[in-house]
Order: C-alpha cells, then sequence, then structure tokens
C-alpha cells in the first residue's frame, strides 16, 4: 500500500486516540497527532479522503491463545473454537468473537474478543465515516522478536508487549513492574523507546523516532485482521449497493410493469389488427363474391379500383353509378338496402324493399328506361316486398 491512515483506539470511548498518516512509497509521515477521545474520530474523516484506513486495538482486549484441535481445521472443529475457552476465561464463550491467526496440522493459534467491543469500535468508526479495510491487534504489530527477546513499545500511557509471534500483553505504565515481577522469568526485553530508569531488567534498545510510525512499517508484512464471519468488511460496491439497492428494485419492478404493460398492448393491437383484417376480408367478399381467393383484400381492392378506371368510360363501374344514382331518389316509397356491383358480369344487384310488388314494379320499369332492369327472388313478408332488381347497361 502507498499511503494509508492508520488509528490506533482505546478500549473505552474517553481513552486518548493516536493516529498516523503514512507514506509507503516515501518510508516518511506525512502527519499525526491524538484526539481525546472516540467523539472526536469524525476529525480524521478529511484525512482519509481516499487512503485505506488500518485500525489498530489494544491486545489488553484480545485474548490470545494457542489451542489443540481434535482433528484437522475444517468448518465443524472451527464452531467449536470458542467453547475450548470455556475454562480459560471468565466471559460467555458464546459471546468471543474468534479470528484464526495460524494453523499447522491440528495446532490452532487464535486470537478472540467480545462481540460487544468489536461492535463498539466499529460503531465509533461508522458514526465518523470511516471504514476500516483492516482490524488488527496493536501489539502483532511490533516487530518480531527473536526467540530469546520481547518486543516493547511505550504508547502514551502503556506499553506494548510482544512475546512472540502470536502473543502479546498491553500494560498499563503504573501496573508495568508489577506485570514484569509476575513473570517467572524475564528474557531480553527490546525496547524501541526509552526503558523505564526504575526497572531492573536486561535491556536491548533500538529507538524509533515515534511509535506510531514503528507500527507503520511493520503494517505491509502482517495480514492479521479481525474482520472476519459476521464482522468481514463489505466492499465498496456493496456498500453502494446496499444503499441504493431498494430504489433499484423499485425501478426494476416499475420497468417490469411497464414492459408487462407495452406487451398486453402489442399483443391486444395485433387482436385488433386480425379482426380488422377479418372484417375487411368479410367485406371483399362480399362485394367481390366471384373471387375465391383472398390474401390481402386492401391490395386487391386496389387492383380492382385500377381495373375499373383503366375500363372504357361507357361500361366503367363509375359511369353506371353516374347513371342510376338520378333514377333513385325519383322512387318514392323504395328503400334501398344493399347494393352490390359483380366486375365481371358488370351488373348491380340491389337489394330493395317497398310496401307492395307495384312500387319495386314502378321502380323497374324507371329504370329499364336506361338500363336492363330484371327483378328477381320476390317476397311478401311482414306487409313489406322485397327483391333483388339485377340492373345492366343497355350497352
Amino acid at each position: 500500500m502507498n499511503e494509508f491512515l492508520l488509528i490506533r483506539l482505546g478500549s473505552r470511548h474517553q481513552d486518548i486516540i493516536h493516529w498516523l498518516v503514512w507514506s509507503g512509497s516515501q518510508q516518511e509521515v506525512i502527519a499525526s497527532g491524538e484526539l481525546p477521545s472516540a467523539a472526536y474520530l469524525s476529525e480524521l474523516t478529511a484525512r482519509a479522503g481516499n487512503r485505506p484506513v488500518i485500525v489498530l486495538v489494544p491486545g489488553c482486549d484480545v485474548i490470545f491463545r494457542e489451542l489443540t484441535l481434535p482433528g484437522r481445521l475444517n468448518a465443524q472443529t472451527s464452531k467449536a473454537l470458542p467453547f475450548m475457552l470455556e475454562d480459560e476465561i471468565a466471559s460467555d464463550a458464546e459471546q468471543l468473537h474468534i479470528t484464526i491467526l495460524s494453523h499447522q496440522n491440528t495446532q490452532v493459534q487464535i486470537a478472540a474478543v467480545e462481540h460487544q467491543q468489536m461492535q463498539q469500535w466499529l460503531s465509533w468508526l461508522q458514526d465518523a465515516g470511516l471504514n476500516a479495510q483492516q482490524l488488527l491487534p496493536d501489539v502483532l504489530v511490533l516487530p518480531l522478536p527473536d526467540a530469546d527477546q520481547w518486543s516493547m513499545l511505550q504508547l502514551g500511557e502503556q506499553w506494548l508487549i510482544r512475546q512472540s509471534a502470536w502473543q502479546g500483553s498491553v500494560v498499563d505504565n503504573s501496573w508495568l513492574s508489577v506485570w514484569m515481577n509476575s513473570c517467572p522469568a524475564l528474557p531480553v526485553l527490546h525496547s524501541y523507546t526509552p526503558p523505564p530508569p526504575e526497572l531492573t531488567a536486561s535491556w536491548a534498545v533500538s529507538l524509533c523516532e515515534l511509535p506510531l510510525q514503528l507500527l507503520a512499517e511493520q503494517l505491509p508484512a502482517q495480514r492479521v485482521d479481525l474482520l472476519q464471519g459476521e464482522f468481514r468488511k463489505v466492499s465498496q460496491w456493496k456498500q453502494q449497493w446496499q444503499q441504493w439497492r431498494l430504489p433499484v428494485i423499485l425501478a426494476g419492478l416499475c420497468l417490469g410493469l411497464f414492459l408487462t404493460g407495452q406487451t398486453v398492448e402489442y399483443y391486444r393491437l395485433q387482436q385488433q389488427q386480425q379482426q380488422l383484417q377479418q372484417q375487411m376480408t368479410s367485406l371483399y367478399r362480399t362485394l367481390f363474391p366471384a373471387e375465391k381467393r383472398v390474401v390481402n383484400p386492401r391490395a386487391q381492392l386496389k387492383q380492382h379500383l385500377q381495373a375499373l378506371q383503366s375500363a372504357p368510360q361507357e361500361n366503367s363501374f363509375l359511369e353506371q353509378l353516374a347513371q342510376l344514382a338520378p333514377q333513385l331518389p325519383q322512387s318514392a316509397g323504395v328503400e334501398l338496402q344493399q347494393l352490390r356491383f359483380d366486375a365481371e358480369k358488370q351488373e348491380f344487384r340491389l337489394q330493395v324493399t317497398a310496401k307492395n310488388f307495384s312500387v319495386l314494379d314502378q321502380l323497374r320499369t324507371q329504370l329499364a328506361s336506361v338500363f336492363t332492369a330484371e327483378m328477381t327472388n320476390m317476397q311478401n313478408q311482414g306487409g313489406q316486398t322485397s327483391g333483388t332488381l339485377i340492373i345492366r347497361s343497355k350497352a
């Protein structure tokens, strides 16, 4: 990593917060400082910017243990890890968050933190708008000591002590002498800050410029991360998905309803088109009953009209209709029910109705002066006389 923001939280909300912005490429401190408490973490939001945020938590809140499993590490044995600590801890094993630090065959190195403490740290960061990329115990970031040494560093009012690859402790300054006297045998203490003058021990001193700088320099080699299981960090795109999931789902539903409506409307219009096509075909067959094959009634009707327009005027449909039209209004008491034209026979068929036969015969006689007129299919029903009048041009 190039630049990152390193934050060391406290155990309690009122504890001092240490922070540092580190450039890995330049191997230098860009900025550093302290905050009075977790309430001021929002002041680091601007410092974070697009930089990754690495969070250290006090090793005194973490239980480090080496456990021997009844078999190889798998999903089933992992679930049993908290209960293997029941005899060694005072808290409820079910309330522990377990992180596996290392394992080889049946030997497992674990770090355990109470769920409540993990939730508390993460809530402080969330309230400040900070998203931790990695969260790990501070003592495991100290330089790894030799086999006969411990690494030690004073940070504020506490001493961080790393005893081995996976073991460490955090002791308040006021309790350091008591804690050291309780140890059966002390190895060489490799301190990176000035050791307390009142403590007699075998010291090896390598002073660092800033305590948090020393930890920042060690971070690239440390892959431990307590953000596992239920506390697994969520990637940025997943966070954005959580934020936009409901609007996206609602938009998808709206789009689905729109497409469904469009599909229904398409099928409705298609059925309507089929009905119109059937009606056009039926009308065409009525107008031209002699034609047996109707494929495209619109195009076929257009062909008929073109044929009529190109036919000789004296035999054309239009001329005969023009001759017939003036005769019909003169026929009082006659109702025209239907008019059809047979292009092949060049004749009109008029379905007419009148009060009696004499009225229809009068119409036939009237038309006979211009056309050849013939009355057929005479019927008398309900006090009305109907028949079909066939009219042809005399030419």
